[in-house]
């Protein structure tokens, strides 16, 4: 279970962390550009906010295990990536955007979330 953990994890920084690299760095502009019309709905604030939250959240549930550095925020990161997740959904099912445009949110808050519960159970850190 440990080992199907870290491969979840690794798929939510895969993502993530480009994405979160868009949005914090370049902003609305290019989200804007790459297609990404969500970020209409948005300031530019909000969606580098958006974009620091991912990166962060990313980089919490991959290197913090790895240094051994205070195990706790592991499962608090993911719940922050599932938020992002299940948010994204939310946006793209109020905007009346194509099945496609949810999915992809919606799978990752879900991955966020087996991480979390995985992380706070008997596969945490802590213990």
């Amino acid at each position: 279970m440990d080992a199907a953990l870290w491969v979840a994890v690794i798929a939510l920084a895969a993502v993530f962390i480009p994405s979160g690299f868009v949005h914090a760095v370049r902003g609305k502009k290019r989200a804007a550009e790459l297609g990404q019309e969500w970020v209409n709905d948005f300031s530019d604030q909000q969606v580098r906010l958006i974009g620091v939250a991912e990166i962060v959240g990313s980089l919490a549930v991959l290197v913090f295990p790895m240094v051994g550095f205070i195990p706790w925020v592991v499962p608090i990161a993911a719940l922050g990536l599932m938020v992002l997740g299940f948010g994204g959904a939310f946006v793209h099912i109020r905007r009346g955007d194509p099945l496609a445009n949810t999915t992809v949110p919606a799978l990752l808050g879900v991955i966020a979330l087996i991480v979390f519960v995985g992380r706070i159970g008997a596969f945490s850190f802590g213990s």
